[in-house]
């Protein structure tokens, strides 16, 4: 899967990407029709670090985005949002193969 990184007014670490790299994977595991996705990591502002995710999927698009106090966090729960969101979208792709 084809993932872009974007750390804005910080460096992202490798290892917090590698990280990331690894979950997208496990998800597009379980989700084969996820094309590409788009990682946005942002420190602007002194105790708040916002995570943004944007996942293709065949014929949608699904985004979840969190603000928490640390990045770690933020990208968990920001991934969490992502596995809810496209178990509903996986659903009806399902249905649609079984008919």
């Amino acid at each position: 899967m084809d993932i872009q990184f974007s750390a804005r007014h910080f460096n992202a670490s490798a290892g917090l990407q590698d990280r990331i790299q690894e979950e997208m994977d496990k998800l597009a595991r379980f989700y084969p029709n996820i094309t590409s996705a788009s990682v946005i990591l942002d420190h602007e502002v002194e105790h708040q670090r916002h995570c943004e995710i944007t996942v293709n999927i065949t014929g949608s698009q699904v985004v979840a985005s969190a603000d928490e106090e640390n990045m770690g966090k933020a990208v968990d729960v920001t991934l969490e949002r992502i596995k809810v969101q496209a178990r509903g979208e996986a659903l009806p792709l399902a249905f649609a193969s079984a008919l």
